[in-house]
């Protein structure tokens, strides 16, 4: 499973306005209430940003199956479909 910063880089790479993190206190170890409020509300921006883009990459994939079977019903029927004859006066 994917990280909140795995998933954030991806949609970076994809073109998505990724909100950035918030910052986090290194020196102490803990955090103040808002901070780890802060850190929630970023991962679940995150989670519901990936998820939009997941459901576009599968609706994408589907879209581009259903075209490609098509394309191959057509060209069969053009292949092996009857002629049509021309009548002769």
């Amino acid at each position: 499973m994917l990280t909140s910063d795995q998933k954030a880089c991806i949609l970076r790479k994809n073109g998505f306005a990724v909100p950035d993190a918030p910052e986090t206190s290194l020196l102490t170890p803990a955090q103040p209430p808002a901070s780890g409020a802060a850190m929630q509300a970023w991962h679940r921006a995150i989670e519901a940003l990936f998820a939009s883009y997941a459901a576009a990459r599968a609706a994408k994939s589907l879209r581009d199956a259903q075209e490609k079977s098509q394309l191959e019903q057509l060209r069969q029927m053009a292949s092996t479909g009857p002629r049509l004859r021309t009548q002769r006066a």
